[in-house]
């Protein structure tokens, strides 16, 4: 994930060598990166995913296929076909994009005029 998503090399548990910021501590791994370790280790709890680029969305679906997750979404992301998701505010369960997209749509609308 490090290096798909940082283009980053781990050398060791205390340094990351990015071809941007130089040699890093794990600290200053991208928000994407940030979630999706999380996403990977800490299963039981829900995920702003909204801190994640559409560069994240294969990951996701990967750790997916491993376990159960819940993630808060507040822009489209990119996920292919073929995906199943239940979007936990209605209930609805989508079998694709073109699915997902106008209800995923009617929630972040909702949220636009809170």
């Amino acid at each position: 994930m490090i290096r798909d998503i940082d283009d980053s090399e781990v050398l060791s548990g205390e340094c990351i060598n990015s071809p941007v910021l130089g040699q890093i501590p794990p600290e200053r791994l991208s928000g994407g990166v940030k979630t999706l370790l999380l996403m990977l280790n800490e299963s039981d709890k829900i995920f702003n995913a909204s801190t994640c680029g559409d560069n994240c969305a294969k990951w996701i679906l990967e750790i997916g296929k491993k376990k159960d997750l819940t993630i808060n979404l507040r822009h489209m992301m990119g996920f292919g076909k073929d995906t199943v998701f239940e979007i936990k505010n209605g209930g609805e369960i989508v079998h694709s994009m073109k699915e997902l997209i106008p209800v995923a749509s009617k929630y972040l609308n909702e949220m636009e005029q809170e």
